[in-house]
């Protein structure tokens, strides 16, 4: 299988490392990274801007861009042999609940998934900045050796390890999109006039323990692999409105 690795990140992380370091053992791995962390982006592209793409090697380029544009390249540009997966990750914190609008890491694999690629985001609770994420890519190659005929494209599968994890696949739970809730703070320098310096400092994240969620799953010690669609529509609202208005669908 011919896999590209991106992250949001950057080139010199240790998760996109420790992917390709496993992967390459079974699979034709392919590593396209933005130059430097660019977290939060989602599917921010390059649309008006050029960019700079460097070749490392023949299986390695740097993109000064953001998440999706390494993966347009890595489709697009002639670079590379035709795609089977695009992989994201291991991104050195969470993603889950409405995170996955924000995330860069999820982002990439969308827009995977947008082209008609298996995507697959993966997160990781482990936010030490010096660990290898091995055990993390282990349990990926075994996941994609197991389950991969059972993906599909068009579906973005987003999973969370939980810092301490148990590497089974008996410890993997499916789940739905859970609720985060965020208090954003901010500073605020005023210069002159109008004119002011606005610093986002973060947010302080809560979220909700519904069944099923993927909070729960990750709370609990448990593996999260969550299928996202493409396809945002809310069904039953679109009926609903539809049937208030006299509109066919």
């Amino acid at each position: 299988m011919n896999i590209l690795i991106t992250n949001d990140d950057g080139i010199a992380s240790s998760g996109i490392k420790a992917l390709e370091a496993v992967l390459q053992k079974e699979h034709n791995t392919y590593l396209i990274a933005p130059l430097r962390e660019r977290s939060a982006t989602s599917m921010a592209l390059s649309i008006y801007d050029s960019m700079r793409v460097e070749r490392i090697n023949d299986n390695h380029y740097i993109v000064d861009g953001y998440p999706a544009d390494c993966v347009n390249i890595g489709l697009h540009g002639d670079i590379f042999p035709k795609i089977d997966l695009v992989l994201s990750g291991i991104n050195r914190g969470v993603n889950m609940g409405h995170d996955v609008h924000y995330s860069g890491t999820v982002g990439a694999a969308r827009h995977g998934a947008i082209h008609n690629r298996l995507s697959l985001a993966v997160s990781s609770g482990n936010v030490n900045k010096e660990y290898d994420y091995i055990r993390e890519a282990e349990f990926i190659k075994h996941f994609i050796r197991e389950y991969v005929s059972f993906l599909k494209v068009g579906t973005v599968y987003n999973m969370n390890i939980p810092a301490d994890f148990e590497p089974s696949m008996e410890n993997l739970r499916i789940t739905r999109l859970g609720k985060r809730t965020y208090e954003d703070t901010y500073s605020k320098k005023n210069i002159i006039g109008g004119i002011a310096d606005f610093y986002l400092g973060g947010s302080e994240l809560g979220h909700s323990t519904d069944e099923g969620a993927d909070f729960t799953a990750f709370f609990s010690g448990k593996i999260s692999l969550t299928p996202l669609s493409l396809d945002q529509t809310d069904a039953t609202l679109l009926n609903e409105l539809s049937a208030s208005l006299g509109k066919n669908v």
